[in-house]
């Protein structure tokens, strides 16, 4: 599983890193703060992500992946409501506030897991 979190880290880099590449070349800076959630929550949440499961393991487990899969959405529904209200459409505000909250679902499933670890780790 660290393996998939490696590729999903990659891809939403390159499409980060296309998105950035779009606005320089069209001058258009509004979809920046989703650019951002694409390298911050996407890029370098899931590359931690996949040094933790690798550097302590548990990641083939039914809690590991439910958070892979509540992150990666919770970035793509995010970034999708951040872009589409930066452009003026207010029909994806309700995507960036439900984006906001799935993230802070996957942030909890993270916290869950690495204080689990910590536990049965500590334990005789």
């Amino acid at each position: 599983m660290p393996s998939l979190h490696f590729r999903t880290a990659a891809i939403l880099a390159i499409v980060a890193a296309g998105l950035a590449l779009w606005m320089a070349a069209t001058h258009d800076f509004r979809a920046l703060p989703a650019e951002v959630v694409l390298n911050v929550l996407g890029w370098t949440s899931f590359m931690l992500y996949g040094l933790y499961y690798r550097t302590v393991g548990g990641a083939a487990s039914g809690l590991a992946r439910l958070h892979y899969f509540v992150a990666l959405v919770g970035v793509i529904v995010e970034a999708m409501g951040i872009a589409g209200t930066e452009w003026g459409n207010a029909f994806f505000d309700p995507f960036r506030i439900i984006g906001a909250f799935i993230v802070a679902v996957g942030f909890v499933l993270f916290a869950i897991i690495v204080l689990g670890t910590r536990e049965a780790a500590a334990r005789p």
